[in-house]
């Protein structure tokens, strides 16, 4: 009753929007888009900036805006929103690209290196064929996922866990332990071809507290 008493009134005080921290145990979604100023400027945004094209040659980075939260050596970037808490998940389709990089990462990951290089952010990486689990700087091979078109992202903040998604199977491929010491938002890094992201998605019910 009490528990009720409290998540009434949290949305009482504060709306009916799930994401936010009204009952812990919720199943919360977020919804994000690809946040353009960190970009790098190999990449171009598209469709809404819920996608990412790589362009070999990109833009000359002197006619980029130059601002502190964009990636200056490595083709990477972010979602516009960050998560500290609950579990929330999105897809990713994937488009002509053979060497990508799906995950999170903290917020003021440094601009200078990659994501799955450091501490500081959790990846799932596909590149020769092959998909990785990527955490600084080391990688784990991820065995018999073969080449998926899409691909979903289930995170437990709380849980402290990271998993792989075979979409039209609703099971998990694999999930990386995380330590997580603040807020985290997408993280996406491409050589080649394109990626598509899809947002504001419900947890699969089967999936939800995996």
């Amino acid at each position: 009753v009490c528990l009720l008493t409290a998540f009434v009134q949290c949305l009482t005080q504060r709306g009916p929007d799930l994401s936010h921290d009204c009952n812990p145990k919720s199943v919360r979604y977020i919804s994000f888009k690809l946040d353009e100023r960190t970009a790098h400027s190999s990449l171009d945004l598209s469709k809404k900036d819920t996608g990412v094209v790589y362009r070999m040659l990109g833009i000359d980075p002197t006619k980029v805006p130059q601002n502190p939260e964009r990636f200056r050596e490595w083709a990477v970037v972010l979602g516009d929103a960050a998560v500290s808490g609950g579990q929330h998940y999105w897809e990713v389709t994937v488009k002509r690209s053979q060497q990508f990089r799906i995950g999170v990462a903290d917020v003021d990951i440094s601009r200078e290196g990659c994501i799955g290089h450091d501490d500081r952010s959790w990846v799932f990486a596909y590149s020769h064929r092959r998909w990785y689990v990527m955490l600084a700087n080391e990688t784990t091979p991820i065995r018999n996922i073969g080449n998926p078109e899409r691909v979903g992202l289930l995170l437990d903040y709380e849980g402290r866990k990271l998993s792989l998604v075979d979409v039209g199977k609703q099971v998990l491929i694999h999930t990386l332990a995380t330590e997580f010491q603040g807020p985290v938002v997408p993280a996406f890094a491409l050589w080649d071809g394109e990626l598509l992201t899809h947002s504001g998605l419900d947890v699969p019910k089967n999936l939800r507290d995996s």
